[in-house]
């Protein structure tokens, strides 16, 4: 019988290794991209559905920008915001929070 960490490091021994250990291995390892690098890494054409504003709705109150995980809603200098479609996801939390119901989620054009 096996212990747990003996079963994480059959399933996935480069956790468990140092670099040095793990090149020596025969463990497959993947690119991963690592923390801080979302500005480098465009991922808008993930997307399947893109946010669209109702500027006669919005009071801006900027609760979109403070719930998008990927930070691509940004402030105009009127107040209002706009998205920065090239890191935008489309996973609908800003339209989903929006007090005013002014963000719609639309199908994504291909």
């Amino acid at each position: 019988m096996t212990t747990e960490a003996n079963q994480d490091s059959t399933i996935c021994p480069e956790i468990l290794k140092n670099d040095h250990e793990t090149r020596e291995s025969k463990v497959t390892c993947c690119s991963v991209c690592k923390p801080g690098s979302t500005l480098k890494n465009k991922t808008g054409g993930w997307r399947n559905f893109r946010p669209i504003y109702n500027y006669e709705k919005c009071t801006k109150c900027g609760i979109c920008e403070i719930v998008c995980p990927d930070m691509s809603v940004k402030p105009r200098e009127d107040g209002f915001f706009e998205y920065d479609y090239d890191y935008c996801k489309g996973c609908g939390i800003c339209a989903n929070e929006c007090p005013e119901d002014a963000i719609g989620m639309i199908l994504e054009e291909k």
